[in-house]
């Protein structure tokens, strides 16, 4: 792609403008169905449940997205609706508040949290869009609400039970508050420049740049000397959030969804200054282009969010919506020339669910059986997508013909050992592999432009399962495990780590059983320096104390979406021939393919090295692709075991290798089939625990993985070394020729 003329621009964004619109309208016609008219003068409404919580949020996301209707489409009767359910939302938000004299619809009051302005951020573009409708009651109720949430910020602020502003690289110490840092220092800030006059306004200004600050914060900020609107910016610091590079452990999982946050805050402040013809303060923006320096590499190549450390909530959507306004602010503010076609890779997106959808939501055919269980939730999610696209609406005018991208993009290579987490991009593989990932070890190997081969949870990590079903607990409950260690070592273009995992950590059966450990899961895996390959080596054995119920064993478990965003058919060849997965499965299935190697798509490889006879795909009718099990997905195994049964102690349940292609077709996957082969160690070093493969790589190279699984060092053997060729990588510190326990080693021969 060359640099877009001005002209070209202003057509791509007109022809985006449009498209949006066209969502919109037919959104808030849907959304007309869960629109509650309360009785008084003026009129006051709200749409979904109108709750305290997210439910207000939903109320002031509406109505940013009703206003940009108003202001921009050209159905006059649509238009005089839109106004008229934008301000009767805005006036019973404010009217709700605790400064106010009304009620959410359950009886309380909202505000004074540390998360209650953040809808106000996300819907003030669409408040100034509504000020030409404004009566004087109007103007007073808005500064009633924004003063007296600007003061509680000042004088009462605290997150649960940490008061002040703080930060912290780790989740569990309760003080990781990088994106409500952002949005209360920006809201303070937004306050400060409403209503300059106020008393209070210069300690707002000073507020914000402290929360500011400590938004995307790193350690090294507690010592730089360099000032910041007059200040050493070590005198505001009040604690990392991030990792040294940029690693967030929000949520206690790596949470790429909360890095996208973060940008999308300073955005909203940036365009909204931006358009009132207002400088933004410098703390707004500080490390925001060091973020984006990573966060950039973690979105595929049509828009959608890798989220290498997986994800809790529901499949593309909430984080997945707020990088459009991100991918606005990288396109304008950090100059980002590949940004912009990213946002309309997204629309694209957007279109897709919505004609899926077919009824003018974004979500309700995808997300029926949450819309029937929690409208709540699922009008939130509605609102996500219907502001970001007014988002779009408002801010379109602002930006200016970006720069030209570079292409292809330059290999990027990045690991933050200390989190236990590594991730390498070249023009030809995305790869990665997180030990803290949401439910624990997450690894990913796909084709930069393979977005719709993604789905996180346990991804190319296993999967070995006991008997667990506490009270409550979903369909799917998460399984319980505990991480008993990590390591990683890097090196261009690729990297190797080692970790293990404590399965069945915390085990709870109806009728009172309760059991924990029930067994060590160790796993290796290698991101090869050939641009295509990961290798992975697993070992589980149950505890020698006593008998367990063993509920599924998935070695490899590589996930495989097969939802609308493919058109619900999976397309394989195998060593026995091709074979076509349509979703939803007819019945829950375990579907032996009869061969070691398949490759999907004509895209991404798969080949089962050791540990069983085939792969298998494990099928289920119902969509299962994370909480709310929001994504059809098949999963492809080696071994695959899902039927239960008790086990001896000391059982081994997996002892599987297997390698993952990325971009690599039928020809090419059958091919690196034939040639990867389990290292013969002999009978004395396999019993030790000793496991090794060797496999062929896109570079002509050949590569081999050696661990020891086994509970005492291992002496290699000279001749082994040397057949493995030149050491790579290792995650010990031992000498060469000895591997210690758990200890991992990476060669390299021509």
């Amino acid at each position: 792609m060359t640099a877009a003329a001005p002209s070209s621009f202003a057509a791509r964004k007109t022809q985006l403008h449009r498209r949006a619109v066209a969502l919109l309208e037919k959104w808030l016609r849907y959304a007309e169905g869960d629109w509650i008219a309360l009785p008084g003068e003026p009129a006051l409404g709200f749409y979904g449940t109108g709750f305290n919580g997210w439910g207000v949020q939903t109320q002031q996301k509406y109505l940013a997205a009703a206003a940009a209707v108003a202001r921009f489409s050209c159905d006059e009767p649509l238009r005089a609706l839109a106004r008229e359910r934008a301000l009767a939302a805005l006036r019973w938000n404010l009217a709700a508040h605790r400064s106010g004299s009304g009620s959410c619809s359950d009886g309380s009051r909202w505000g004074h949290t540390w998360i209650s302005v953040l809808g106000i951020e996300r819907m003030m573009f669409g408040v100034e869009l509504l000020k030409t409708d404004f009566t004087d009651a109007d103007h007073e109720a808005l500064r009633r609400v924004l003063c007296s949430e600007a003061e509680w910020l000042l004088h009462d602020y605290h997150r649960g039970a940490q008061k002040g502003i703080h930060g912290d690289v780790w989740g569990s110490s309760g003080k990781n508050d990088p994106e409500s840092n952002l949005w209360n220092g920006a809201f303070l800030w937004r306050v400060a420049s409403l209503y300059p006059e106020h008393p209070d306004a210069a300690a707002w200004r000073e507020r914000a740049h402290l929360f500011m600050l400590n938004g995307v914060s790193v350690a090294a900020d507690a010592g730089e000397e360099r000032l910041v609107e007059g200040v050493p910016l070590r005198e505001r610091h009040r604690g990392a959030n991030f990792f040294p590079h940029y690693a967030l452990d929000h949520h206690g999982y790596f949470n790429v969804g909360y890095m996208i946050i973060c940008l999308s805050n300073a955005a909203l402040l940036h365009f909204d200054l931006k358009k009132a013809g207002q400088p933004a303060p410098e703390s707004l923006h500080h490390h925001q282009a060091d973020l984006w320096k990573f966060a950039r590499e973690l979105v595929f190549e049509h828009g959608r969010l890798a989220r290498i450390g997986g994800d809790t909530r529901v499949r593309y959507a909430y984080c997945q919506d707020f990088l459009l306004p991100a991918l606005l602010y990288a396109a304008d503010r950090l100059g980002d020339g590949a940004a912009w076609p990213k946002v309309e890779g997204l629309m694209e997106l957007f279109e897709g669910e919505a004609r899926y959808s077919g009824d003018g939501s974004f979500f309700a055919r995808r997300l029926a059986p949450l819309r029937r269980a929690n409208l709540h939730y699922h009008a939130r999610l509605e609102s996500d997508r219907a502001c970001v696209l007014a988002m779009l609406l408002a801010y379109g005018d602002l930006l200016e013909a970006p720069a030209a991208p570079v292409e292809p993009p330059p290999p990027f290579d990045w690991a933050e050992p200390e989190y236990g987490a590594a991730f390498v991009r070249s023009p030809r593989r995305l790869a990665s592999f997180a030990w803290r990932a949401q439910g624990l070890a997450q690894g990913m190997c796909l084709p930069p432009g393979g977005d719709h081969l993604a789905e996180w949870s346990y991804n190319l990590a296993g999967k070995v399962e006991f008997a667990h079903h506490p009270i409550g607990a979903a369909k799917h409950p998460e399984p319980s495990r505990k991480l008993d260690g990590y390591a990683v070592a890097s090196f261009p273009g690729g990297f190797l780590t080692r970790g293990r995992l404590v399965e069945g950590a915390d085990l709870f059966l109806l009728e009172g059983w309760k059991g924990s450990d029930a067994a060590h899961h160790a796993l290796v895996f290698a991101a090869l320096p050939d641009e295509r390959t990961v290798v992975g080596l697993q070992f589980c054995r149950t505890t020698p104390q006593r008998y367990t119920l063993l509920k599924t064993v998935k070695g490899l478990h590589l996930n495989l979406p097969n939802d609308l965003y493919n058109g619900f058919q999976r397309r394989l060849e195998t060593g026995a021939g091709p074979l076509t997965l349509e979703a939803p499965a007819p019945r829950e299935e375990r579907l032996d393919l009869g061969s070691r190697w398949a490759c999907i798509e004509g895209e991404l490889g798969v080949v089962g090295i050791a540990g069983a006879e085939e792969l298998s795909i494990h099928r289920e009718p119902l969509r299962r692709g994370g909480t709310f099990e929001s994504l059809h997905v098949e999963e492809v195994c080696f071994p695959a075991e899902v039927e239960p049964r008790l086990v001896a102690p000391g059982t081994v349940v997996l002892d599987a290798a297997w390698a993952v292609l990325s971009g690599a077709d039928a020809t090419e996957t059958a091919g690196v089939a034939a040639g990867a082969v389990a290292v013969e160690t002999g009978p004395s070093l396999h019993e030790s625990g000793l496991r090794g493969v060797r496999v062929p790589g896109a570079d002509a190279r050949h590569y081999t993985v050696l661990v020891n699984f086994g509970a005492e060092p291992v002496l290699l053997p000279q001749a082994l070394t040397e057949a493995a060729g030149n050491l790579l990588a290792a995650t010990g510190e031992t000498d060469p020729g000895t591997l210690g326990v758990g200890e991992t080693q990476l060669y390299c021969r021509e």
